[in-house]
């Protein structure tokens, strides 16, 4: 079966529902919608009309500007898979702070980069500066290198992660050593159930992850804290205990850890 092509006039109108999401809530005049977005002023104002038939959309009366309205109230208080998903993994990242005091991270492969989908703070007067939402390159981040490496396929999908800007633009030499670095971190995953990043992604943090699989989404939980403080043995316990924590997960969320190969 053929790829159904995408509706020209669907996307338009999801385009400029996400635009002015972003917008501030006074509203956007039109000429400079159309102008942001790249689209002709009556194909945008038609669609806009459109909106504002199913309340998607609303007009301000005196300014004439644009901006969502309460149709949308149903599909913003939606909670999407991923979203129940961070929400049922909250405490157990908690539990995990908690436990060791270091920033802990929940991320998701999107494409090339890891997503961060919420975090936990720790009480330190010295500790890594992060934020929910932020894209980093997979194979940088000890989270991608978790999620990348227990595809079955990993070697066949390696490829495409490193042709991203970031990495092309790297030297050969660069290239190769952070290709060899995300292979040892796929060793380690395979023997241990974890990965790391030295210094890789950013400068003076190390980080450690562990995979959170399951059949329709997988995750994955890292801990960051400056590299000084990240000695061998500390990452390893860090990481043995992300995993024990995971290992109190209930059935129902159809989330697992990785299985180890045994030496």
């Amino acid at each position: 079966m053929s790829t159904p092509k995408p509706l020209a006039s669907v996307s338009r109108a999801l385009s400029l529902v996400e635009y002015l999401a972003t917008r501030d809530p006074d509203g956007t005049a039109l000429v400079t919608i159309a102008s942001d977005l790249g689209l002709n002023k009556a194909t945008v104002y038609n669609t806009l009309a459109t909106l504002r038939d199913r309340d998607w959309v609303e007009q301000d009366p005196e300014t004439g500007f644009y901006r969502l309205g309460d149709g949308i109230a149903p599909i913003a208080a939606y909670r999407t898979s991923t979203r129940r998903a961070v929400d049922e993994l909250r405490p157990y990242l908690e539990n995990i702070g908690r436990r060791f005091n270091e920033l802990v991270h929940l991320g998701q492969l999107v494409e090339t980069d890891i997503v961060y989908l919420d975090k936990v703070e720790p009480d330190r007067p010295i500790r890594v500066v992060s934020a929910v939402g932020r894209h980093a390159t997979a194979v940088t981040t000890s989270l991608g290198r978790a999620l990348i490496g227990s595809f079955p396929d990993r070697d066949n999908r390696l490829p495409w992660y490193f042709e991203t800007p970031d990495i092309t633009s790297h030297t050969k030499a660069d290239q190769r050593t952070l290709h060899d670095a995300v292979l040892a971190n796929f060793t380690r995953l395979d023997h241990d159930g974890w990965t790391e990043e030295i210094e890789e992604n950013e400068v003076g943090i190390a980080c450690v992850g562990v995979p959170l699989l399951g059949p329709r989404k997988n995750f994955a939980i890292s801990i960051s804290a400056p590299a000084e403080r990240m000695t061998p043995d500390y990452r390893a316990e860090l990481a043995a205990g992300i995993r024990e924590e995971l290992d109190h997960l209930p059935s129902n969320l159809h989330l697992h850890t990785r299985p180890i190969e045994r030496r």
